[in-house]
């Protein structure tokens, strides 16, 4: 399934200029503000780049973007480092947010695009980073930038969708961690309108 992480990240752009400056200090998801929303959804490009500063590892140590979601986030996730780096990337990101989110999509793609897809990256730090093929990592970014963007406009008030690709590609992440943590026939039900509670009903209807 392709995606492009530039054009998510300029998608990204785009949704932050359409974002009232007056709902950044409003609820954004969870314990977030919009604006730290933000500022943690701006993390999915600015890792990028500062995972390709560093030097190349050997080896892969996790082999695709599912694997990566279910051992990075899963078994390695900190939650509370995840809240407090994106409080702090969404202060950085200053007054003009939109022209500091195009500068970081523009660095990154340019980044991506002198290493190429087969580059391997470390990802993560502390005593147990993992490395992975660039390609497969920025299905995780695009992954990243398309959920939030999301929860982004939902929380903003305003009209926005990602990529039809994107959107799929997401789709089959998620549905490949639910599976990977035995809930995968709970997920099934509800995408084909087995739980009618979800809003998902007619999903799997004749004519549609």
């Amino acid at each position: 399934m392709p995606v492009h992480f530039p054009t998510a990240a300029s998608d990204l752009a785009g949704l932050v200029a359409l974002v009232p400056r007056d709902r950044l200090d409003g609820p954004g998801l969870g314990e977030w503000t919009l604006r730290e929303l933000i500022g943690h959804t701006t993390r999915a490009i600015s890792t990028v780049t500062a995972y390709l500063e560093l030097p190349e590892p050997p080896a892969a140590t996790v082999h695709s973007a599912s694997e990566y979601l279910e051992v990075v986030l899963r078994q390695r996730g900190d939650d509370e480092a995840i809240l407090l780096r994106g409080r702090a990337a969404g202060a950085e990101l200053g007054d003009d947010l939109v022209s500091e989110v195009e500068a970081l999509g523009i660095e990154a793609a340019a980044a991506v695009d002198a290493a190429g897809p087969d580059r391997l990256v470390t990802v993560g730090s502390g005593p147990e980073p993992v490395a992975m093929r660039l390609d497969e990592y920025l299905r995780t970014r695009v992954f990243e930038l398309t959920v939030h963007g999301i929860n982004i406009a939902d929380a903003a008030g305003v009209a926005w969708a990602p990529a039809p690709a994107h959107v799929l590609d997401a789709l089959h992440l998620a549905a490949a961690n639910a599976s990977a943590r035995g809930m995968g026939v709970e997920a099934l039900r509800s995408l084909t309108g087995r739980r009618p509670e979800t809003g998902l009903d007619g999903v799997m209807r004749a004519g549609r």
